[in-house]
């Protein structure tokens, strides 16, 4: 079910941290930022849950294991919370008590998230259940089996995260796993995970040959490739493509900074559950690409969502992206 929007409670609310954008058509721009990266990712999970059951929590100091988790956040209907490695931020803890989260899904090991937030939710009286491989590759397929659905996947680098917090909102609502690879082969354990399930479609490849070669695109087999000069161009290939299909609504489009996974990753779960894509951008001069996307689509949106503060996507930058 879509997940509707909800300005008007947050403002009603009186969260300090968000706040009008000035741009050009400024009744359509909002931004949703916190202190921190953490706070930020708090402040996205009240923007779409007055409570959850559930909830998926990720490390925010590194973004390799998070990439495979926005599916896993759709299918619970959970936000998807950043947390620092040794210690809950104060403001993830609250929003944890604010929406009564029963169970927890810690995403990656102890490196990524150590044992210290596990004791600290366990005291609160959420269960945890940590998903979590030897590397980051493992971890996206312990993730997919999590999953409750097969119908296809998409591949996608584990040696950067633009593309894959591209396509995260899409694979969501594709009800897809996002399974990692190395740029010139496929970890075995991916391929194992392929070769031993019965998917139903053709896989998507995110990105060039440049970051995933055609050697390892041979071990997927039959696949359709989604892909740019460059992660702007890719990000913009992925929505154009998604929304001219009908998957993505671009009515609540989020935009985040293409040069840092945090924001980007916070806004997934809400994207995807309010069937929206997460535009990325140059943080203080956007590319003509996503420009262009942007006008493309802007009869259809009712309000952009500008996530993380200034410093991640300026002012100016906005005015730029939306005339």
């Amino acid at each position: 079910m879509k997940r509707t929007i909800a300005i008007s409670l947050i403002l009603a609310a009186g969260i300090t941290t968000l706040s009008s954008v000035h741009a050009a058509d400024s009744d359509k721009v909002y931004r949703v930022g916190g202190e921190d990266r953490y706070e930020t990712s708090a402040l996205m999970s009240y923007e779409g849950w007055d409570t959850s059951k559930h909830a998926v929590l990720a490390t925010g100091s590194s973004y390799p294991d998070a990439l495979s988790a926005t599916p896993l956040a759709y299918q619970y209907d959970a936000p998807l919370l950043l947390t620092r490695t040794n210690a809950l931020p104060a403001s993830i803890k609250d929003e944890l008590l604010r929406l009564k989260v029963e169970k927890v899904f810690l995403i990656g090991g102890q490196a990524a998230i150590s044992g210290n937030v596990e004791s600290t939710l366990s005291k609160m009286n959420i269960e945890v259940v940590r998903i979590s491989g030897n590397d980051r590759y493992e971890t996206s397929v312990k993730i997919a089996e999590t999953l409750d659905y097969n119908n296809d996947y998409v591949i996608a680098s584990g040696q950067g995260f633009a593309d894959a917090l591209s396509i995260a909102p899409v694979a969501a609502r594709l009800e897809a796993p996002i399974l990692l690879t190395k740029k010139d082969e496929v970890p075995s354990v991916v391929e194992s995970y392929i070769n031993e399930t019965d998917f139903l479609q053709i896989p998507y490849i995110i990105g060039g040959k440049e970051v995933i070669t055609d050697t390892a695109a041979k071990a997927i087999g039959n696949h359709e490739r989604i892909s740019g000069a460059d992660r702007y161009e890719t990000n913009s290939e992925i929505v154009s493509e998604f929304a001219d299909q009908g998957i993505l609504d671009m009515d609540y489009p989020f935009i985040a900074t293409g040069t840092d996974f945090p924001d980007a990753l916070s806004a997934s779960a809400l994207a995807a559950g309010s069937f929206n894509g997460v535009i990325l951008t140059h943080p203080e001069k956007p590319k003509s690409v996503t420009v262009d996307m942007i006008n493309k689509y802007s009869d259809l949106v009712a309000m952009y969502m500008i996530t993380g503060g200034k410093s991640s996507v300026s002012d100016q930058a906005i005015d730029q992206l939306i005339k």
